[in-house]
């Protein structure tokens, strides 16, 4: 392989005679280059091939890979070669690390996969890939179409994982955000269009079919009967050939892995039913069932589009967040300031962001002060001062003046990073009902495969005219259309009902966690209590009276961004303060008359009255005003407890649930709402670590944990346990984390979730016993010969519209007060 020639990678080169390809190093014939723009220089390419390979990493955005690579790539010989010369960018590790985690030869890579369609491609993928040598863990989740997968790069390169993932029809891409977008918005419009011609497919098939069948009891023309089958056999065809097709490749596709999925017998249904009703049409002979051939794609489509609607519509897609930092920047580099792509700055380097920019990365202040804004992570609209030292985050709005920040580590390092991890984590264990479906499913198609084809012999010897279509009814009456719609419709039925309520679903596991669970967490600060403080107690040290003392601390409060000033903001200000300083962590201080005043905690007030005493106790937030050498009053301010927290706390404890509290808050406090609470567990100055620690302790002891939270350090907690609950207030972060959001700002809410999520799992398991009921009872007769293929057709149809009508009785009563129980 030719070496590299520096002026061939980093200096412009313009399309000329004798130079060397970009991409392969091979020497261009005179008058013939290939070569188009990377990065705004134009790059020679000796051949369409060579152009094609490096066309698809430019528009991958691996052009960095030419920077890196340290060798020609080979030079393609043949098209098919091309797709796997790019796939070998991704080994080199500076490339893969835009997406990997690495460490040494362990790799953890998150892609994102196009094509699936159910719980059944995950399994695939997961198990294809887990077959690799090297392969440690692979989960895909599918509601975020990502695979996360942790390989051992020395014994399996990435490329191969890329090259095994499209061997299974499938397509694979680095997890970005954009590509995430894109293809959601594709794979949404192409099941909008599938479910849309399979209803005016089974519209106009539809009444064709009662025609035909009204006509085989009361007589009918031969040559009308023969005009509708034909009409009929091109909606059908029309049907099956687009709005099917994702039945046959998936069930192909698992096929060709040596695995059954519920698409196999629907796929060899739809098939059997068409190609029998399409040879009765040509013949002349015989009965046409292509009404139930469109009517079973089209409830098959219907159940999955509802619940793809659900996992897009219910999607905080938070990695749109990245698309608002610039994608270059300033880097102070041998006395000058250099622009330089924003991936591309590590630890240690110098950045500058000028005032109204986004902060591009993580780091500290090292000249400049200014003023940021960080409710990307807690949510506060007030700005945060920096100055020297002080730490600024990436995604966050530097107000004021320009600072030139020092990079603590790459993009990948940063805390918004951490944040997109956190959110798109893979959510791939499925439900244990779900679980349950899926095994029973592999088991019950070998049975239909079997039954079937035992059927199709015995009527063979006993009256081949009707093996067929004997054979067609058990096939048809025994597809586990019921048993693949029990449990996701149960789900989204119960998804949209909380919808409806002011709670947000972020994930099937949710509700089955939920209804498991016997240990409750709770944070309090903001979540047993309101979030804000209220005035609680006033103690009087001087001689001033209550009334000065107000209108004082609120002319001090005016320059405070601390939660204590709204407290004051309603209350009349004494006039003629001047000075005011906001010291943060402190307090407040302001000049009156001549007399500096100041207002916020013991050590700081001290500085100005060292006689001040101790606050009286420590179950209330103490704030003290002083002025020159004399202490003036102690204030105690409280965060009333939510009114509907002890209701919901009694109920829950009456329903078995034992609850805890968890909280950063002093152990004074927390043992104070806990036992007006009635809660006899709380523990007090929690870290986000040590809830963490809590909650893995009571799960090892085999408790299922729910958690409700609504700080940024309640993330940890809330992405941690088994269910958790994010109220209406929360960070960004905890409601990304959370698999329930409360919109309302009602704690009632928790309650109806967990009796929706009980009542939920009592409706999957009627679903399931009347799927397999159904079919255990009219196999046999179809097996018989007891009923004909379009009686099997609507049996079919009606179980399934049976289990989807269970489900929907999760969604009544959506309009009677929060507080009222859920119908049983």
């Amino acid at each position: 392989m030719p070496t590299l020639s520096k002026l061939a990678l980093n200096s412009p080169v313009a399309p000329s005679e004798n130079l060397d390809c970009y991409h392969c190093g091979e020497r261009l014939d005179s008058g013939q280059d290939f070569g188009f723009a990377i990065n705004g220089e134009h790059r020679p390419m000796c051949c369409p091939g060579c152009r094609s390979v490096a066309s698809l990493i430019y528009d991958s955005g691996m052009s960095a890979y030419y920077e890196r690579r340290s060798a020609f790539g080979e030079r393609p010989d043949e098209p098919s070669n091309i797709a796997q010369e790019a796939l070998l960018i991704y080994d080199d590790p500076e490339v893969a690390a835009q997406f990997c985690d690495i460490t040494g030869d362990e790799w953890e890579a998150r892609l994102l996969i196009s094509g699936i369609h159910c719980a059944a491609c995950t399994w695939l993928i997961e198990h294809s890939l887990l077959r690799l040598k090297g392969v440690k863990q692979a989960n895909v989740s599918l509601q975020h179409q990502r695979l996360d997968i942790r390989f051992d790069s020395s014994l399996q390169p990435l490329s191969a994982i890329f090259a095994q993932i499209e061997a299974l029809g499938y397509k694979a891409q680095p997890f970005y955000a954009g590509a995430q977008r894109e293809q959601a918005q594709a794979e949404y419009r192409l099941s909008l269009q599938r479910l849309a011609i399979a209803g005016l497919g089974m519209m106009q098939v539809g009444m064709f079919g009662i025609a035909l069948h009204a006509g085989d009891l009361q007589g009918i023309a031969s040559e009308h009967q023969g005009l509708m089958r034909w009409v009929s056999l091109i909606i059908a065809t029309i049907v099956v050939l687009f709005s099917s097709r994702v039945f046959f490749s998936t069930a192909w596709r698992h096929l060709k892995a040596g695995m059954l999925v519920m698409d196999l017998p629907v796929a060899i249904a739809i098939g059997l039913a068409w190609l029998a009703s399409a040879w009765a049409t040509i013949s002349g002979s015989g009965q046409v069932y292509f009404d139930s051939v469109v009517m079973f794609t089209f409830f098959l489509l219907l159940g999955r589009f509802l619940e793809q609607r659900v996992r897009r519509r219910f999607q905080l897609n938070w990695f749109q967040i990245e698309n608002t930092l610039p994608q270059a920047v300033q880097r102070f580099e041998q006395g000058t300031w250099l622009t330089v792509p924003r991936i591309a700055i590590n630890k240690d380097d110098i950045v500058l962001v000028p005032a109204g920019s986004t902060v591009p990365i993580d780091g500290s202040v090292i000249k400049g002060r200014s003023s940021v804004r960080e409710d990307t992570f807690n949510g506060e609209q007030d700005p945060r001062p920096v100055g020297l030292n002080d730490s600024v985050f990436t995604g966050t709005l530097n107000l004021e003046a320009a600072l030139e920040v020092k990079a603590a580590g790459s993009y990948n390092e940063s805390r918004l990073a951490a944040l997109q991890e956190s959110v798109g984590r893979a959510n791939t264990g499925k439900p244990r009902l779900a679980n349950l479906a899926d095994k029973i499913a592999a088991w019950f198609v070998l049975l239909i495969l079997v039954t079937t084809g035992g059927t199709a012999l015995i009527w063979s010897q006993i009256d081949p005219s009707q093996a067929l279509w004997i054979s067609l009814s058990v096939l048809v009456i025994s597809c586990p259309c019921a048993l693949a719609l029990a449990t996701p419709v149960a789900l989204t039925s119960a998804a949209s009902a909380l919808r409806h309520r002011g709670v947000l679903v972020h994930g099937e596991n949710a509700l089955e966690a939920l209804s498991r669970s016997t240990r409750l967490i709770l944070d309090k600060t903001g979540t047993l209590t309101e979030g804000r403080l209220t005035l609680n107690r006033l103690e009087l040290l001087g001689p001033l009276s209550q009334d000065k003392l107000t209108t004082i601390a609120a002319a001090l409060q005016q320059s405070s961004r601390h939660p204590i000033a709204k407290v004051f903001e309603h209350e009349q200000s004494a006039p003629g303060v001047s000075e005011l300083h906001y010291q943060v962590g402190a307090g407040v201080s302001g000049v009156l008359d001549g007399q500096e005043y100041r207002m916020g905690s013991l050590a700081y007030c001290r500085e100005l009255a060292p006689s001040l005493a101790a606050p009286p106790s420590h179950s209330l937030y103490w704030v003290a005003l002083v002025r020159d050498q004399q202490p003036l009053a102690w204030y105690g301010f409280q965060d009333p407890i939510r009114s509907e927290a002890g209701a919901l706390i009694k109920r829950l404890q009456e329903r078995g649930v034992t609850p805890e509290i968890l909280s950063g808050d002093t152990p004074e406090r927390v043992a104070e709402a806990a036992a007006a609470l009635g809660i006899s567990k709380a523990l007090g100055g929690q870290s986000p670590e040590q809830k963490m620690a809590r909650v893995e302790a009571l799960q090892a002891e085999g408790f299922t944990v729910t958690a409700v939270g609504d700080g940024l350090n309640d993330a940890p907690l809330l992405g941690m346990a088994n269910a958790s609950f994010a109220v209406t207030d929360a960070t960004d972060l905890a409601r990304a984390q959370a698999d329930f959001v409360i919109n309302n700002g009602n704690l009632n809410a928790v309650d109806l979730s967990w009796q929706m999520a009980l009542r939920c799992r009592s409706i999957i398991r009627q679903n399931l016993c009347w799927a397999l009921g159904y079919n255990i009872c009219a196999i046999p007769l179809a097996a018989m010969g007891y009923i004909p293929p379009w009686a099997a057709a609507i049996g079919m149809s009606a179980s399934s519209l049976l289990v989807v009508l269970n489900s929907l009785r999760l969604t009544r009563g959506l309009r009677s007060p929060l507080t009222a129980q859920v119908s049983a």
